[in-house]
């Protein structure tokens, strides 16, 4: 949620006659007021056993008229429950005219102070401040990107293509396993012999994690990292992983991360979930790319001039994507058929395999 003066007034003013059940762990309201013993009247007391109705099913809402009125000027129902939808922000809305009394009026009272603070802020010419207005120009600027953004998202990514993508992934799994194991992550080679003998004549592997090591985020857990397929290792991982048998320990396994001493617990053939389950992960991960590439298309072809302090012309990459550029001396410039002596594409490549850690790793490591 962004952290915007209704929102802060409106949490703080919700909040204490909400209990810790009808939160959740960031703050948000829970979208069933009928659970709220706190402040439960007889009319949301007989709908108790059901959840709120979503705000769209509300006859009330679609129907305009003045709520309150501040020193003259109208507050709608339409401002209340455009602040109300605010507050839930990528969830459900649940049907403002379902809760209590109380409730109703701590939104309305957080809005109510919100235009008596704008009101301040005029009086003090705070709408004439220079830094203000550039701000605003901003924030228009961001709005409109947005708004155009998500509007020609939507023309990019047909279903067709989702299910392309879904038979390539499908297509990609087959034969495929993923491993469920154990590590414990030391420093050196040494120590990590030191304990996958021990660990070969019988020693307590999740004890022996917790206590040594320096993967925190799994030690606690035993050193578990759950299910995990080729893709989500570096390899030299996954390869000594996947020799394991059920049960097995390994010798000392060095990654970039230090050695690894690993225990195979389980594998099994990698199971797809369906189109409907993938549909919006694939959604997305083809709007990311057609809306780079339709970025990339509009540097292509904007005429973009970039320079240094003396006004001297350089090289400008038009892609979104990582790209190295080495600035050298005019005389040292080779003839523009030769080729950059840029490094070996293997060498580039070796940071990106880093990445390819399990997330449990990557986290803590």
């Amino acid at each position: 949620m962004k952290i915007t003066l209704h929102n802060v007034l409106l949490l703080a003013l919700i909040s204490f006659a909400l209990p810790a059940s009808a939160q959740d762990s960031k703050g948000n309201i829970d979208a069933k007021p009928s659970e709220n013993k706190a402040v439960e009247t007889k009319a949301a007391a007989d709908n108790k056993a059901s959840d709120a109705k979503p705000a769209s099913d509300s006859k009330s809402s679609s129907k305009d008229f003045t709520v309150i009125t501040v020193d003259g000027d109208d507050v709608k129902n339409s401002d209340v429950q455009e602040v109300w939808k605010s507050l839930f922000q990528g969830g459900a809305v649940p049907d403002f005219s379902t809760f209590d009394e109380n409730i109703k009026q701590n939104v309305i009272r957080g809005l109510v102070s919100e235009r008596l603070i704008y009101k301040e802020a005029l009086k003090n010419d705070y709408d004439k401040n220079e830094d203000i207005k550039k701000r605003l120009e901003n924030l228009k600027k961001q709005l409109i990107i947005q708004s155009y953004i998500e509007t020609k998202a939507k023309a990019l990514v047909t279903d067709e293509q989702i299910k392309t993508l879904y038979d390539e992934k499908v297509a990609a799994s087959k034969g495929q396993e993923e491993l469920k194991a154990r590590h414990i992550l030391v420093a050196n080679e040494d120590e990590a012999k030191k304990l996958s003998e021990s660990l070969k004549k019988g020693g307590d592997f999740e004890k022996i994690a917790k206590e040594k090591s320096t993967d925190k985020g799994s030690g606690v857990n035993g050193g578990d990292l759950g299910w995990f397929t080729k893709d989500k290792m570096v390899p030299e991982f996954f390869d000594a992983a996947n020799k394991l048998k059920k049960g097995e320990v390994s010798a000392p396994v060095k990654s970039s991360f230090g050695w690894h001493v690993i225990k195979l617990e389980d594998r099994r053939p990698v199971k797809m979930p369906s189109l409907a389950e993938s549909k919006e992960s694939l959604k997305s991960e083809l709007t990311n790319k057609a809306i780079q590439s339709y970025v990339e298309t509009l540097l292509k072809n904007a005429n973009i001039k970039y320079y240094d302090e003396n006004g001297k012309e350089k090289d400008f990459a038009r892609t979104l994507t990582a790209t190295k550029i080495e600035s050298k001396p005019a005389d040292e410039a080779k003839p523009a058929d030769s080729k950059p002596a840029d490094a070996p594409a293997k060498s580039e490549e070796k940071p990106a395999k880093s990445e390819e850690k399990p997330a449990k790793i990557e986290e803590k490591m």
